[in-house]
């Protein structure tokens, strides 16, 4: 993040998260919140555990852009996984939207897909 940019969110609790961001429209990015929906949020809770999630705003090209992170750490592969995507605050278009999973031992990326 740079200085310029302008943190709205950071949650740390499912709970707080899942009101405030999802069921409240606190990340406003239904692209992302429907990745999260069919793939992270439906597995099991032992298997995918929520961290972390940040929404910010920064001013980039003339135009303010949101931009979501989603961390949770998944047992089974022994990774974090993030989603994150950037969007247009002006007009809505998605500009990036990107999953990678962190090694939790040496924090390098192991793995991205670009979704967008």
């Amino acid at each position: 993040m740079s200085d310029q940019s302008k943190v709205i969110y950071h949650f740390t609790e499912y709970a707080e998260f899942e009101n405030t961001g999802l069921e409240n429209n606190g990340i406003a990015f239904p692209e992302l919140e429907q990745i999260l929906k069919d793939y992270l949020l439906s597995q099991p809770g032992e298997t995918m555990e929520f961290k972390e999630s940040f929404v910010w705003l920064k001013q980039e090209n003339n135009e303010e852009v949101r931009t979501v992170e989603v961390t949770f750490e998944d047992h089974n592969m022994k990774n974090y996984t993030r989603l994150w995507g950037t969007k247009s605050n002006e007009d809505g278009r998605v500009l990036d939207m990107k999953v990678n999973a962190v090694d939790l031992d040496t924090k390098e990326v192991v793995y991205e897909r670009q979704l967008v």
